[in-house]
């Protein structure tokens, strides 16, 4: 039964079987209470690599499964378990566990189903769990038996110069965990208590899965695999175990070398081709250069570099052996694309950089384990792309048995000044050069290409300019041809020089917002087309808060939007219109910044045209017979003709100049006469594009009824005025009837 954290401040669970120890049963650490506190406290800088030791314990124990249980409910108070189904421990192996200092690898005692090379050799690996609680319970399942063991070290009057003991109990500390555990045949369980973890927020509990992960090389198939549950909440009662993976993020790197001759150690992504990726590049169509990754096999003869001077006498680079002891160097390291969270999750969504996790790491692993994640820093380069490069490297010499051991103090790094971190240095650097200079050579590639871009976006801004600027004079016929095509020449030859024209291509619709309909008819069919939003300035869209978001006054986004780009002007011209000052205001923002061929409309009817809008052309309104509106063949070529194809191409000619895909046009319906209709039992409607008449039906028709009813309403004014009318003609019929005096 799962007790958990109740009342009872340590609940326990009996343990089942043949017990190989018996509860008054004693094993003595070879440390005092001081010695094995200091070491606890000085081998490891966090939680994470202490659990990382305790993992690697159950690898080295043959097991296939590795469990790691964290409570966080309570960071001060936090419960940690450590669960494998490796050989678990007879009776002389806790005698051997209780040990310091001892060389594992070549304890008599190891298991016959352990790793033949044990991650670790100095046997204190178990002081991890000293670090990470002083009360901590031992459970394991070996062919002799199981039993049960627990170390408390809580009681401040322990003696410190005595040695601890690991006690046999006939129980342990119960969590979520007991089913899981008692459907183990063999296994170790160890349970620490009182782990504080406060300072460790949500953003690191949740990093704690790669980081566990990066602890190790683990096999591509299935086995053996680290799976950790992190509980952070009394409503997860059952565990609920996932994967430790690791995150990174081969999709996002540019070039990578690599030496795989254990291929069950090749990370799959760099087994199969990479896809192509997308590199911010701020002036290239869409901001992004496409670069296509590369992977190739790391040189097989050494490369030169300056710290092979230091190592001559002891190494034989040729054959490969340092002092006669054979090494090599596989593993792969590559060079990220870019290292901009957002641009590079565009290529890998695993890519993460945040103040708890940094893939800038040229991670080091001896026998499968992380031996230092800081060998890029000791390379001593310099440069931007320093911190794109990421790598996962094996070098078994640094932990060579028949060599003198090299470990740092906290086991979590190397002596720099030893001979064979300079021959990795010597063997690694050239490697990270060549990259960086890879990654450079890509730089200037792109800059090229950008300044390739600006130059011919420069040149299509110029033509478009001058294609516009002949339309716009021959606007002029009052103007003597001879005259037009000398300011022709005049101008076009003046914007050839410095001069670069507006280049941002967009459509701003006018329109008051009662006519809202007619707009967002327009808005919708460009949208459908493949115009994007941002071409489009429109303010009654749905869920639009660009102009509520602006910290300008309307007025100042409306006049900003007109005379910043290269906008071409929509005008919706109605009553409606003509009421709105905004409107008013546009139109004439539009009618002083353009000429007359520059800007489009649309009218309701005739009378509510404003007359220094009429730009020569012929006028359609949608007010038809007996004030109705209905989409006519006349009305759907003018839409075609009149309105999107003119926008459509304008938005083209930026679309030309930014090296996009164009949007597509309309096409104007070719009716046949009524009788070869007739006899094809076909309307005018038959022969309508279908968008236009999809949008027309889902965005104006249901609207059209209460459109013209309060298009039609009288105002205020003309109320008043009828009324005033009915009150005289009253009170003339009364005089006219009242008796002469």
């Amino acid at each position: 039964m799962y007790l958990g954290n109740t009342g009872d401040p340590y609940p326990v669970d009996g343990e089942e079987g043949c017990q190989v120890a018996a509860v008054n049963d004693e094993a003595s650490f070879t440390f005092s209470w001081l010695a094995l506190k200091l070491l606890g406290r000085g081998l490891y800088s966090n939680p994470w690599s202490a659990l990382s030791e305790l993992v690697a314990n159950g690898l080295d124990a043959g097991a296939t499964e590795v469990y790691v249980y964290v409570d966080a409910r309570d960071k001060s108070n936090a419960v940690v378990e450590v669960i494998d189904n490796g050989g678990g421990m007879s009776r002389d192996d806790i005698d051997t566990y209780v040990k310091v200092g001892y060389d594992k690898r070549k304890a008599e005692s190891r298991n016959s189903i352990a790793d033949a090379s044990p991650k670790g050799r100095k046997g204190i690996g178990k002081l991890a769990a000293l670090f990470l609680s002083p009360h901590f319970y031992l459970s394991t399942r070996h062919v002799e038996g199981a039993s049960s063991w627990e170390l408390d070290a809580r009681e401040a009057e322990v003696d410190l110069d005595a040695h601890p003991n690991l006690a046999a109990v006939d129980g342990t500390y119960s969590t979520p965990n007991d089913t899981m555990w008692a459907g183990f045949e063999t296994g170790t369980r160890l349970t620490m208590l009182s782990v504080d973890l406060t300072g460790y927020g949500t953003q690191a509990v949740n990093a704690l899965g790669t980081r566990l992960a990066n602890q190790f090389l683990l096999p591509v198939s299935a086995t053996p695999r680290i799976l950790l549950w992190v509980q952070t909440s009394s409503a997860q009662s059952m565990p609920a175990y996932e994967p430790v993976e690791k995150s990174i993020a081969f999709g996002n790197l540019a070039e990578v070398v690599m030496n795989f001759p254990d291929t069950s150690l090749q990370p799959v992504e760099l087994a199969s081709s990479a896809q192509d990726l997308k590199i911010p590049a701020k002036g290239l169509p869409g901001d992004i250069y496409t670069h296509t990754p590369r992977r190739s096999p790391m040189p097989a003869e050494p490369e030169q570099d300056e710290a092979w001077a230091e190592i001559v006498d002891d190494v034989d680079p040729e054959n490969r052996t340092y002092l006669g002891v054979h090494y090599r160097l596989t593993g792969w390291i590559g060079v990220h694309a870019t290292i901009d969270n957002k641009s590079a999750q565009n290529n890998d969504a695993r890519f993460t950089k945040n103040r708890y996790y940094n893939p800038a790491q040229l991670r080091v692993y001896v026998r499968g384990k992380l031996a230092s994640d800081r060998l890029l820093s000791q390379l001593g380069l310099t440069g931007t792309y320093v911190n794109y490069i990421e790598g996962e490297i094996t070098f078994d010499l640094l932990d060579e048995d028949s060599l003198p051991d090299i470990a740092t103090s906290n086991r979590q790094d190397f002596d720099e000044t030893d001979k064979r971190v300079t021959l990795l240095r010597a063997l690694v650097r050239p490697l990270v050069r060549y990259l960086i200079q890879e990654r450079n050579k890509l730089a200037s590639l792109i800059s090229t290409e950008v300044g390739k871009e600006k130059e011919r976006r420069e040149t299509a801004g110029k033509r478009h300019f001058a294609e516009q600027l002949h339309a716009d004079l021959e606007q002029h016929k009052e103007i003597p041809q001879s005259t037009r095509d000398e300011l022709q020449m005049v101008i076009t030859n003046k914007i050839q020089g410095d001069v670069t024209p507006k280049q941002s291509y967009r459509v701003f619709i006018s329109h008051a917002r009662t006519d809202r309909a007619f707009a967002l008819f327009i808005d919708d069919l460009l949208r459908a087309r493949g115009a994007k939003q941002e071409e489009i300035f429109f303010t009654s869209r749905k869920g639009a808060t660009d102009v509520l978001l602006d910290a300008l006054a309307l007025s100042e986004v409306v006049k900003r939007n007109i005379t910043d780009d290269n906008t071409l002007i929509f005008y919706m011209t109605s009553k409606n219109f003509l009421a709105s000052q905004f409107c008013l205001f546009e139109g004439g923002a539009g009618w002083a910044t353009r000429s007359v061929s520059e800007y489009l409309k649309l009218n309701v009817e005739y009378g509510t045209i404003p007359g220094w809008l009429t730009n020569g052309r012929g006028e359609a309104v949608l007010l038809g017979p007996n004030n109705t509106i209905d989409l006519t063949p006349e009305l759907h070529n003018y839409l075609v003709d009149g309105v999107l194809n003119p926008m459509i191409a304008h938005l083209n000619r930026g679309r030309d100049i930014a090296g996009e895909q164009s949007i597509p046009s309309f096409t104007s319906a070719d009716f046949p006469t009524a009788v070869e209709m007739a006899k094809e039992s076909k309307t005018p409607r038959d022969y309508y594009d279908p968008a236009i008449v999809e949008h027309w039906e889902a965005v104006v028709q249901g609207e059209l009824a209460g459109y013209l009813e309060q298009y039609f309403a009288p105002s205020d004014e003309t109320k008043r005025i009828k009324e005033l009318e009915v009150e005289n003609t009253q009170l003339r019929a009364l005089l006219k009837n009242q008796p002469a005096p």
